[in-house]
């Protein structure tokens, strides 16, 4: 077992950041709520609460994965990684209409900066953990078989050491 440590770094700090995150864009969504139009507040609840949500689960699955070499973990880290957060953090990060502030815009720059460090390197995990899974289930498939031919050849050495002593007794 050999976790990625970019990747476990990058989770690390995300799970430290995450809380600074959270109290940044609550605050400034509060203070900017009543400026946005009914579309857009909606809009950035939907999204700011399915970031928060996503993140949690996203940060368990990549912990889980990574430290206990589980490739479904890992698979289901890195597609909400990919499907869900970069989609949401970007459009965050990079919509003109939520006229965020240079605080804002920082926090969000992070996040998303980490989300990006945490494809990369939850992408080279998954490969990783899934050659090497693949190897010691060869090398198991090998001993088997290893261990049914020495079985095959003993019974064979038996069947004819005990025909030996039948015919010896005739």
């Amino acid at each position: 077992m050999r976790s990625n440590l970019t990747l476990q770094m990058s989770l690390y700090f995300n799970l430290i950041f995450l809380p600074i995150w959270s109290i940044v864009i609550i605050l400034f969504m509060n203070k900017n709520y009543y400026s946005y139009d009914e579309l857009y507040r909606y809009i950035s609840v939907t999204v700011v609460s399915t970031i928060f949500g996503v993140e949690l689960l996203r940060i368990y699955l990549g912990y889980e994965g990574n430290l206990k070499d589980k490739i479904p973990e890992l698979a289901g880290f890195w597609m909400l990684s990919i499907l869900l957060q970069l989609p949401l953090q970007g459009f965050l990060l990079f919509n003109p209409y939520f006229r965020m502030y240079v605080l804002e815009i920082i926090v969000q720059a992070v996040m998303f900066i980490l989300l990006c460090i945490q494809l990369i390197s939850g992408y080279c995990a998954i490969k990783f953990t899934a050659s090497e899974q693949t190897a010691v289930y060869k090398l198991k498939k090998q001993r088997q078989q290893e261990k049914a031919i020495i079985n095959k050849t003993g019974d064979c050495l038996n069947q004819d050491k005990g025909e030996g002593n039948v015919e010896n007794n005739q």
